[in-house]
């Protein structure tokens, strides 16, 4: 390839265009990251330079990933989470906090655009990661937001809320499908957004042939831990307590890439790791007669792609995953539990393929990608 360089624009050796593209995942747990490892890859094989935004978890688990690629810092957000069974008021004392932080982060994109020369935005969940100098793409899976019980007569206010800086991007990409089935159920379907929205199919970094689950297991209970803490090490705490309890021999997963340290109170059976690359991650799952992780959105895209199912233990008080916990429990493609209720003689696992159960082609982001920046380079 040789380079003609136009300003913003680089020329490849068949004269396609090649567009500078800026990701940026939220830093709330590693599954923004982890989802948009298939984007970031559609993206570089149709020729595009990457770079990345980020900060905390997802910026050492992406580095990890793609370490020839750019990165810049970018801190977020960081939300704090009540220790109770309700995050509402903890949410609402941290508002102002976070419209600041949406601020920044728009000050700050509003530099990298400039100063990188950047064509497009690709925005995991970060309201304030647009500009009006790039095209700027917003990926998300929750249009509709659930509240509370409690709380449902402001669900109208939240969802305007939710939708007035999903507006600002000049489009929306939602990582399920359109039809049923859909994994994220009522989540991903607006009540109303007057932009234009591409159901891009369900995004996750392993591959369908790596779903392998026949064989012997060596590992009886595999937990994944992830979210936000406090809630992160409460459960932690509580896996570690009742495994004093059994003989079975258990692998805790703790989803802190950036973490060097470990706890000293692990009992003899139990294994923990503070990370684990992909190829490990798999044979783990493949390894394992039973899964415990949160119910978060790319924790359950993941289990659609490896074909395996999971108990689930919802972060208390976030309703997204509690209603995704109960979705899929009540059509019996999931056990779950709240966490308070959690007994690890009580796991049991649904004897069910759910890889059947949703329509998930890794090919289809690819597609989606060559396809849509066709129709980009021919319309800007």
């Amino acid at each position: 390839i040789y380079h003609l360089h136009n300003k913003n624009t680089i020329f490849a050796k068949n004269f396609r265009l090649i567009k500078r593209v800026l990701i940026c995942p939220l830093n709330w747990g590693l599954g923004h990251a982890t989802r948009c490892v298939p984007i970031i890859k559609a993206l570089t094989s149709q020729g595009c330079e990457v770079i990345i935004a980020a900060d905390k978890a997802p910026l050492s688990y992406l580095q990890h990933i793609f370490p020839n690629i750019e990165f810049i810092k970018l801190p977020g957000f960081n939300p704090i989470y009540s220790r109770s069974n309700s995050q509402v008021l903890k949410m609402l004392a941290s508002f102002p906090g976070a419209i600041m932080d949406f601020h920044r982060d728009r000050k700050a994109i509003k530099s990298i655009v400039r100063t990188h020369n950047i064509d497009i935005v690709i925005s995991d969940n970060r309201f304030g990661c647009w500009s009006k100098e790039a095209h700027s793409v917003f990926i998300t899976h929750q249009l509709n937001i659930q509240i509370p019980s409690l709380w449902k007569w402001a669900t109208p206010i939240i969802n305007l809320f939710n939708n007035s800086y999903i507006r600002r991007y000049d489009e929306v990409w939602v990582p399920d499908s359109e039809e049923e089935p859909s994994l994220s159920g009522v989540l991903s379907h607006p009540f109303k957004l007057d932009k234009k929205i591409s159901y891009i199919g369900l995004l996750s970094r392993f591959c369908n042939n790596e779903a392998n689950n026949k064989g012997e297991k060596g590992t009886k209970y595999l937990f994944i831990l992830s979210g936000p803490e406090p809630q992160r090490t409460i459960l932690e705490d509580i896996i570690l307590k009742q495994a004093k309890s059994t003989k079975d021999n258990i692998v805790i997963l703790r989803a802190m890439p950036d973490s060097a340290d470990l706890r000293k109170d692990i009992p003899a059976n139990v294994v923990m790791l503070n990370n684990a690359d992909d190829s490990l991650f798999v044979h783990l799952i493949q390894d394992s007669e039973n899964i415990i992780c949160r119910s978060g959105y790319s924790s359950l895209m993941d289990m659609v792609r490896l074909n395996r199912t999971a108990f689930l233990i919802p972060t208390p008080g976030q309703t997204e995953q509690e209603y995704l916990a109960k979705l899929h429990g009540d059509k019996g493609y999931f056990k779950w539990c709240k966490q308070s209720d959690f007994k690890i003689d009580n796991v049991r696992m649904p004897d069910i393929s759910i890889h059947d159960k949703f329509d998930d082609n890794e090919e289809k982001i690819n597609d989606f990608i060559e396809k849509w920046l066709n129709e980009l380079l021919t319309t800007k």
